[in-house]
């Protein structure tokens, strides 16, 4: 209770002091002034402004600060000295625009709070004598020592204030990522028609977190919440995987549905792929590569002979990770399958990518999911200056010419190689 940190009052009229301000007036006692040359009454008042929005003063606290440290001059900082400024409370009502009794509860809340110390005179009145070198005699009003000597503590407040704000500022990017992922998986499992009868109440949980960011002051609180969000959204995932329909496995199916191969074998980047000639002559027969003209600008380079068309639904599932490393950053498994592959690249790459919904759709019913799947981590690779259009438009470019029967991902796949592990001869 505040009775507890005052000191008695005073009949005769006097400053009534609290604990707070008498340790305030100690300090202040202590300080003996910074050396003679190096009083920077600038650097004092940046690192006060710094930390004033946290040390919880009033309105105007900064312009009454700032405006009393421009009426001292250096050399009353320095050892020998102390700085001090004298003005009238009807001097500071009309600097500050405010009534006397407002200009009195705002300098109390600086001195209870440690910006200054008030040194009184007998009589209780300011004023303040110099000599002829500007060096101050007498003097009684607004002793501003503690600005130089808390300077370092005005440092670390803001220090850790822009700490804090980057912490708040990193647990909301999460926080918007998980209730994002929870959205796109309720909607996906309300398209398949299998909607899990817990939905509802993860629904109504994810909305009470989402409303509590908002009251979230601190870090510590939203860290929490964001936790929340991140389990319910691991949550939704797992009922996603559990509903989406099987990966056909047959590798002789229909050309345009994906291709399973077992991930079992031993990972040889020469074995991945197998030729045409090996895999589906009898199928279908063997596309010429198109002329250097009609290929894409990244799937060629000047001297480079590609090999023979390649199918690439033989792809081992090791290898594509290795070649698109933004793919495997969301496969934390530490066996991975194609159907992990195609769920994260439809749920998670496509949304970083830019890649809408009807978009993928379309890529999957041309490509089938799994050849879709490779196309987007390809896309991943690309630097973003790469693009001209965004990494959404180049991968509709890529459908399109999928739709044409131009689209060459071998060839692709053949420059990460050797980009990521050196030239491969076929």
């Amino acid at each position: 209770m505040p009775v507890a940190h005052q000191v008695a009052n005073h009949s005769s009229g006097s400053r009534r002091l609290t604990l707070t301000m008498l340790a305030a007036r100690d300090q202040a006692d202590r300080f003996k002034g910074v050396p003679r040359g190096t009083a920077k009454t600038f650097h004092f008042l940046a690192a006060f402004q710094e930390a004033e929005p946290y040390l919880g003063l009033p309105p105007q606290a900064f312009k009454l600060v700032s405006w009393l440290v421009k009426q001292t001059q250096p050399q009353d900082w320095e050892e020998g000295s102390r700085p001090l400024c004298w003005p009238s409370a009807a001097r500071q009502a009309e600097f500050l625009g405010m009534s006397l009794p407002r200009v009195k509860i705002l300098n109390r809340a600086l001195q209870e709070a440690g910006i200054f110390v008030m040194r009184d005179s007998p009589t209780g009145k300011r004023y303040g004598r110099r000599d002829a070198d500007g060096r101050i005699i007498e003097a009684y009003g607004f002793d501003l020592s503690p600005l130089a000597y808390r300077v370092d503590e005005f440092i670390r407040l803001a220090a850790e204030a822009r700490a804090e704000r980057d912490r708040m500022r990193t647990l909301r990017k999460r926080a918007t990522c998980a209730r994002r992922a929870i959205t796109q998986a309720g909607e996906t499992l309300a398209e398949l028609g299998t909607l899990p009868p817990g939905w509802p109440q993860l629904a109504h949980e994810t909305a009470e977190l989402v409303a509590a960011i908002r009251r979230a002051g601190r870090s510590e609180d939203l860290g929490l919440i964001v936790k929340g969000l991140e389990s319910r959204k691991a949550q939704a995932e797992t009922w996603l995987r559990e509903s989406m329909p099987p990966v056909n496995k047959n590798p002789e199916g229909l050309e345009n549905e994906p291709h399973i191969t077992s991930t079992n074998r031993s990972f040889n980047p020469k074995d991945t792929v197998r030729t045409s000639e090996e895999c589906s002559r009898a199928s279908r027969p063997v596309p010429n590569p198109l002329p250097s003209e009609a290929l894409p600008e990244d799937d060629i380079e000047d001297g480079i002979k590609f090999a023979a068309f390649q199918r690439i639904e033989q792809l081992h599932i090791g290898e594509l990770l290795l070649l698109a490393p933004r793919l495997a950053e969301h496969l934390p498994q530490r066996y991975p399958d194609w159907r992990d592959a195609i769920d994260v690249a439809g749920n998670v790459l496509r949304h970083e990518l830019g890649v809408s919904q009807p978009l993928w759709g379309e890529a999957c019913r041309v490509l089938g999911r799994q050849l879709a799947t490779v196309a987007l981590a390809i896309v991943s690779t690309k630097p973003r200056e790469h693009f001209t259009r965004g990494a959404g438009g180049y991968f509709a470019a890529m459908v399109k010419r999928a739709q044409k029967g131009e689209l060459h991902l071998d060839r692709s796949l053949w420059k990460l190689r050797r980009e990521k592990q050196g030239r491969f001869h076929a």
